[in-house]
């Protein structure tokens, strides 16, 4: 019977140093090129995006081939976070996002959400999440975070991001906290710069470490690293935490006890690529206590990478038993999680049960927050819907293609307007809704507070003279900006279609809204 230990011994030195890394590729199927760097580095998993995804038949199918080409079994992964980062919308129940789920206070909706999330990932071959984020959102212009965390509290956060992981991993499929130790308190993206969080320890034991080590304590199976830097436990403001052997060894795995897989975030990030550079980014992660380099996008990186650790062993900056330690992980992670031996072929393709549905549209309904005007609803008579395009906020999100509108969802008799994405004259808008009968004004707004374009037409509507209701569709910080401005304001924490359904049974007086909000807002 072939065990972690035994694979281990009969693996080269090449096909050790490829489990360390995972990798992406550009489509939905697997190109010549594609073939070959698998074939080069035979890496231990893979990465998919949206731009790998069709159809659950296609992700299957591609699962399956993949797998059908790796000597050793892969961890197939994907960003599949609910809400705004989502990398498989088709085929699968599509949760509100982890702020929803803050503003719901459940537990067991939050474990329900990562359980139906893993048993629909497991049927398409995806063994490994890389959710939830165990982030704390305390800075309202955080440009990354936000809507992916479950909140403010660091108390709310530990405990519905670990009941997200438990439904993963009920579901046979390791869970991945992120991003160590926080990336809830920045200003800057570390897809872009490499951001400073400049709080003291104490500070940090009591918000940022606070999720990581309830989940570790509940048997997380990964934590993926932040490219930011902690000067409180480096000393300094250039080396970021995924190349500190300070946070990933003697913190995380010493001090708190993590025994799982450490996980780095995507290396061609510019708070890496920019500064240590990929492939010695690479080299330093590892001699810093990462056990998965994850390089998501480029061939010739991944190749260059591949070729960076292997000489890099053979130049003894890694030692070969702390290769093999970090190989031995990986493999027991493989075999601990079935994947060695998985069935998942033998599992019935299904769409999202009606069940699974409802699941989502109790939680979006239970996140419903009125934050201004609860007496003016419901709506009266007829309304004009004014719905400004969505687009992706940050790198980490997906520009959501066929994305549902509150106008398409309005009442029989609504007026639907929509604001292109680079806005539209604020006058023709104007005079488009003065030819309009109607009773009430229903504005979807996407961070206003970051979009001066959205609170200008809000201010020019309100000249109109009819009630208007904002319904704040991302996070709740704009609602400084529009509280006088509009006559209500209900937040959804999502622009998913349950959430525009559960906004609209409350402004049609269908529903409450019984959410409570999970971040404090700015004066």
């Amino acid at each position: 019977m072939q065990t972690p230990e035994s694979l281990l011994e009969s693996l080269t030195l090449e096909e050790k140093v490829g489990q360390l890394l995972t990798i992406g590729f550009p489509s939905p199927s697997l190109s010549q090129d594609d073939i070959e760097v698998l074939n080069t580095i035979s890496p231990g998993g893979v990465i998919y995006f949206s731009r790998n995804i069709e159809s659950p038949s296609q992700v299957r199918n591609l699962s399956e081939t993949l797998q059908k080409l790796s000597p050793v079994p892969l961890l197939i992964c994907t960003d599949q976070e609910g809400g705004t980062v989502m990398r498989i919308v088709n085929g699968v129940t599509v949760f509100p996002g982890n702020m929803a789920l803050g503003a719901t206070r459940s537990t067991a909706m939050a474990y329900q959400a990562g359980k139906i999330t893993g048993e629909e990932l497991y049927m398409l071959g995806i063994n490994m999440n890389l959710a939830p984020c165990l982030d704390v959102n305390n800075n309202p212009k955080n440009p990354v975070i936000g809507l992916r965390s479950f909140g403010e509290d660091p108390e709310l956060v530990a405990d519905l991001g670990s009941a997200f992981a438990l439904g993963l991993q009920d579901a046979s499929v390791i869970a991945t906290g992120k991003h160590f130790p926080g990336h809830g308190d920045t200003e800057i993206d570390s897809h872009h710069l490499l951001p400073v969080i400049n709080h003291d320890r104490n500070r940090l034991e009591a918000v940022e470490f606070a999720p990581f080590k309830k989940a570790i304590a509940q048997g997380i199976g990964a934590i993926m690293t932040a490219h930011i830097a902690f000067p409180a436990l480096e000393g300094n403001t250039e080396v970021p935490a995924t190349l500190s052997r300070k946070v990933l060894t003697d913190l995380l795995r010493n001090e708190l006890g993590f025994d799982g897989l450490i996980v780095t975030d995507c290396m061609e990030m510019k708070a890496i690529k920019d500064t240590f550079g990929t492939a010695e980014g690479a080299i330093l992660a590892v001699q810093a206590g990462a056990d998965i380099i994850l390089v998501s996008h480029t061939r010739s990186v991944q190749l260059e990478v591949y070729n960076a650790l292997l000489a890099a062993v053979k130049e003894k900056r890694i030692s070969e038993d702390d290769l093999d330690q970090k190989v031995l992980r990986i493999l027991k992670a493989k075999f601990d999680a079935r994947i060695m031996s998985q069935n998942w072929t033998e599992s019935k393709l299904t769409a999202p049960s009606p069940e699974n549905l409802r699941v989502a549209g109790d939680m979006a309904q239970s996140a419903v927050v009125v934050l201004k005007g609860a007496e003016l609803l419901p709506l009266p008579g007829r309304a004009v819907v004014v719905d400004f395009e969505t687009s992706a906020r940050s790198i980490a999100e997906d520009v959501i293609k066929g994305h549902v509108y509150l106008g398409d969802l309005a009442p029989e008799g609504s007026v639907g307007v929509r604001i292109p994405l680079g806005g539209q004259d604020i006058r023709e808008v104007l005079a488009l809704l003065k030819d309009q009968k109607y009773d009430a004004l229903v504005v979807g707004t996407l961070d206003a507070d970051r979009n001066p374009y959205q609170a200008e037409l809000v201010a020019q509507l309100k000249t109109l003279g009819k009630p208007m209701v904002a319904v704040g569709l991302r996070a709740p910080y704009e609602f400084s900006m529009l509280k006088d401005l509009v006559d209500s304001y209900i937040v959804t924490f999502s622009h998913r279609k349950p959430s525009l359904e559960a906004a609209w049974n409350v402004l049609l007086g269908k529903s409450k809204a019984p959410g409570i909000l999970p971040v404090s807002l700015p004066e």
